[in-house]
């Protein structure tokens, strides 16, 4: 996922990450260094990092299984390292799609 913009809202945020926005502001009460910046209003502002983070939760928990409290261990724990290992993963993730639409090209010129 590309991005582009240096801030994001909410709705932005449950939009790219086919996620509901309520989940979002409860990750941030269970995630204490989950915090989107502000206005006076109380309009949130995902900034990439804030965006990233969001992502590493979501591999830990819908990906991995762990609960809300062990992905907060894991990567308080680890920060670095489980972002670097989402990192990989995202990226294989993108090759595998390359290399899907690549056989998918391959398959129509076959048939032609």
């Amino acid at each position: 996922m590309e991005l582009t913009k240096q801030y994001y809202s909410i709705g932005e945020v449950a939009e790219l990450l086919h996620v509901a926005a309520s989940k979002l502001r409860f990750w941030e009460s269970k995630f204490d260094f989950l915090q989107p910046k502000t206005n006076e209003k109380g309009t949130r502002f995902y900034s990439q990092a804030d965006i990233k983070l969001i992502q590493l939760i979501m591999y830990y928990v819908d990906d991995k299984g762990m609960t809300l409290e062990g992905a907060a261990a894991q990567i308080k724990k680890n920060k670095g390292k489980a972002q670097n290992e989402f990192s990989v993963i995202e990226e294989l993730a993108h090759l595998r799609d390359e290399l899907y639409a690549i056989r998918a090209e391959m398959n129509k010129l076959k048939e032609s």
